[in-house]
């Protein structure tokens, strides 16, 4: 398996781990760790498609609609759009200058379910690749 995609996985591991972490006492950070797993397994699954990708990117659905239509991973890679927001909208004051919402105990349990249950898989279809 190529480096880049080994580190991807590896690194997403680490974002699902620290994110665990930070739930019950920071979960706008454990938000980002989720996206941030997420995009790393979406690039891990593009890197190994030979798919190039700006590496200054960060929209997760734009990133998965690089896949073709009928790639094995596509759908489940688009659902991750919905934690494009946590990059940003979590971590920032609001436009007036207040803090941001904390994102439900129960969304982020849900996000952080649905994309660890992916690594192993992506992970096993990347080495067979």
């Amino acid at each position: 398996m190529n480096g880049h995609v080994t580190s991807y996985i590896a690194l997403a591991k680490e974002d699902l781990a620290v994110a665990r972490k930070l739930m019950p006492d920071h979960p706008r950070h454990a938000a980002f760790n989720i996206e941030q797993a997420a995009e790393k397994l979406l690039k891990a699954v593009l890197t190994v498609e030979g798919i190039r990708f700006p590496t200054s990117h960060h929209q997760l659905g734009a990133l998965a609609a690089l896949l073709p239509e009928d790639h094995l991973w596509r759908a489940d890679l688009m659902a991750f759009d919905d934690f494009t927001s946590y990059a940003t909208a979590v971590r920032y004051p609001k436009p007036g200058g207040g803090m941001p919402n904390e994102p439900e105990d129960a969304e982020l349990q849900a996000g952080w379910a649905e994309v660890s249950a992916l690594v192993g898989e992506i992970e096993d279809w990347c080495h067979e690749k």
